[in-house]
């Protein structure tokens, strides 16, 4: 048991402290002090919480915007891997032409000599 000590000008008393009026005493002291501390930051960790969802869908949107990006270079890729094939065989047509066009000049200059 605690006891507490009240001087008054003349007279001194001891008031014993029970365990209730400690409770009550701590209960105050939760409810007028530490209390509204965590409510505080309560709603700072929403605000924070807001914030990074915020964040999250940000880089959500940033994912997919490079997700199709990639798809598109690929796609270009592929298309560009297919007219360099495409014109690696129309130079190589070409160059099957002009050798028959140089013979068939060849064969005309041969035919005005003769």
């Amino acid at each position: 048991m605690i006891l507490f000590s009240s001087i008054q000008a003349k007279e001194a008393t001891v008031v014993p402290i029970t365990k209730k009026d400690v409770s009550d005493a701590l209960a105050d002291f939760y409810g007028r002090l530490i209390e509204p501390r965590f409510d505080r930051l309560e709603e700072r960790l929403d605000e924070h919480d807001k914030k990074f969802a915020d964040l999250l869908s940000h880089f959500d949107q940033i994912y997919s915007r490079l997700d199709r990006l990639q798809t598109e270079y690929y796609t270009i890729t592929a298309e560009l891997q297919r007219l360099e094939d495409h014109i690696g065989k129309l130079e190589h047509r070409m160059g099957r032409l002009e050798d028959r066009l140089g013979r068939l000049e060849d064969g005309i200059e041969e035919l005005k000599k003769n």
